[in-house]
């Protein structure tokens, strides 16, 4: 056989030289599609954000005249970093020699619980409602000199039905699930004493606006940037593939590269 037959050879069996496959060549990835309840998705989710925690407090031992506790606010993420923040010294003028200073004082989130709604994760933590969570304290000044006094009447304000919503969408992330475009909204009843309102005129609305309108903007806030950070999607991540472990068994090597909605499911599109 000369060298022009042996040309000719894949030709005749219909192939080309550049369709022959090469030696050490890598083979193509392989997707597949597979479809997840969302009720799984938000039990992972569940789990990986169970050890969030938000304490929002800046009552402490007195120190002069103030009872303010910079510090004492925190955020604990779902990675474990505790991130600190400031609540400021709330303080309103009753006279021209009396004033009423609040404080927010240990409120604590007691549940959060992730679930479904459309293509979000919705997670809603919700706080302990024990008593005052706002302590009010009387400043008076007497002979030029400033000092605590007393006022015969209910001053510490409720916050009732406190809730801490996260609207979160979820993504591909590291080769699992985390989320992306946080929302965070918080809700709360402020409720103060109404002899104090009908004795003081005016000052409960200012009360209710600055106290209520300062506290949701700080705690959204502060809430919005952690859930930001990209550690905590990490970790997030790491959680979820751990919890849908057992679904995935199969894929155990694979990586999601892509989620989508369907009815009651997720899609995961898998890669190896």
């Amino acid at each position: 056989m000369n060298l022009k037959n042996i040309i000719a050879v894949p030709i005749a069996f219909g192939l080309t030289l550049s369709s022959v496959p090469l030696l050490n060549s890598p083979a193509h990835a392989k997707t597949v599609k597979i479809p997840v309840p969302k009720t799984l998705v938000s039990t992972a989710f569940n789990t990986a954000l169970g050890s969030m925690q938000v304490n929002v407090d800046n009552f402490g031992k007195k120190k002069g005249r103030s009872s303010w506790h910079q510090d004492s606010s925190y955020i604990l993420l779902p990675n474990g970093v505790k991130k600190s923040f400031p609540i400021p010294e709330y303080k309103y003028n009753v006279t021209k020699t009396r004033q009423l200073k609040y404080y927010v004082d240990d409120m604590k989130t007691s549940s959060i619980q992730a679930t479904v709604n459309g293509k979000r994760i919705q997670g809603t933590v919700r706080f302990e409602s024990q008593g005052e969570e706002i302590k009010a304290k009387c400043i008076r000044r007497r002979l030029k000199k400033w000092g605590e006094c007393s006022l015969k009447m209910e001053r510490d304000i409720h916050l009732n039905n406190s809730i801490l919503s996260m609207s979160l969408v979820p993504v591909a992330y590291n080769g699992s699930i985390s989320y992306a475009n946080p929302k965070v909204d918080f809700k709360t009843d402020l409720r103060i004493s109404s002899k104090l309102c009908q004795t003081f005129k005016g000052l409960c609305s200012r009360i209710e606006g600055k106290i209520k309108g300062e506290l949701t903007n700080s705690i959204e806030q502060q809430l919005t940037s952690g859930l930001n950070n990209s550690a905590v999607r990490a970790k997030v991540a790491s959680s979820v593939k751990k919890s849908l472990g057992g679904r995935l068994k199969q894929y155990k090597n694979w990586k999601i590269t892509k989620i989508s909605s369907k009815g009651n499911n997720f899609i995961l599109t898998l890669s190896n």
